[in-house]
């Protein structure tokens, strides 16, 4: 079962939801209307599944990119302008003065087409919401939910690893690459630790492990995750990864695996 989590982003109305402010004369001139946005909201902790939380993710949604597409004619949507962050638009004016016709204001927690790569420390929400502008009018467009649009992994070990790794750091390591037929990330005690976010579904995603107990390296292994109850990896799906190697002696080397929402 696929497992959504959520941010709330509350665009709230300057009167009451999806209202217009007929009439008014705001110096528009003959033709355009106009556009407003409240400060967004954070959905709180209590609502937010225990495996997801507001503090985890660090997310503020003043920080959120806007973009406002328009409608043509065919029906699809092109960008129209776009404001790197809540704030920024804020700070540009309002309300925004737009020609009439029928848009969408698209809200996430980056831009995708400003960052390189299909995965990172950052997870990606979204939500979208379309609205009308008429002539000489104000239009507040009502709130809408920013929902988690990636493939969470977190890689966690177990207290005996993690135990080993602190006392003697040259002695004990680990490297678990994952990889979704796109994009890889590799997880080592010396860069990559929090985690990782894929923007792809995929049937599996593939783990590369290779640990080091006791000063000795042990052969890389591969291991093929995904969601048991569906034979794939869906976007909105959190998994989490749990290292348990013991001592060298045993060639203890357990993986598991598991996918929040099954």
């Amino acid at each position: 079962m696929k497992k959504t989590y959520i941010l709330l982003i509350s665009i709230l109305t300057f009167f009451s939801a999806c209202q217009k402010d007929a009439g008014i004369d705001n110096g528009f001139g003959k033709g355009p209307g106009a556009f407003r946005l409240e400060k967004p909201s954070v959905q709180s902790e209590t609502e937010i599944p225990v495996i997801v939380t507001k503090g985890a993710f660090g997310l503020e949604p003043s920080t959120f990119s806007i973009r406002i597409d328009q409608q043509g004619a065919d029906g699809t949507y092109t960008k129209h302008m776009s404001f790197v962050s809540y704030s920024a638009m804020i700070d540009s004016g309002m309300p925004l003065v737009l020609p009439v016709g029928d848009y969408q204001v698209v809200a996430s927690s980056y831009d995708q087409t400003a960052v390189d790569g299909q995965v990172s420390e950052t997870p990606y929400f979204e939500g979208k919401q379309d609205f009308v502008i008429e002539e000489k009018t104000v239009t507040s467009v009502p709130a809408f939910t920013c929902t988690f649009e990636s493939v969470g992994v977190e890689l966690r070990l177990s207290d005996q690893f993690k135990a080993k790794l602190e006392a003697e750091p040259l002695n004990y390591s680990y490297s678990v690459t994952v990889y979704d037929g796109e994009a890889s990330w590799t997880f080592n005690p010396d860069k990559h630790t929090k985690p990782a976010y894929f923007l792809n579904d995929c049937k599996d995603l593939v783990l590369k492990v290779t640990v080091k107990l006791d000063n000795l390296t042990y052969p890389e292994r591969t291991y093929y995750v995904c969601n048991s109850n569906t034979d794939k990896v869906s976007i909105g799906e959190y998994y989490i990864i749990t290292l348990d190697a013991g001592e060298a002696e045993t060639k203890g080397l357990r993986l598991m695996t598991k996918c929040i929402g099954e």
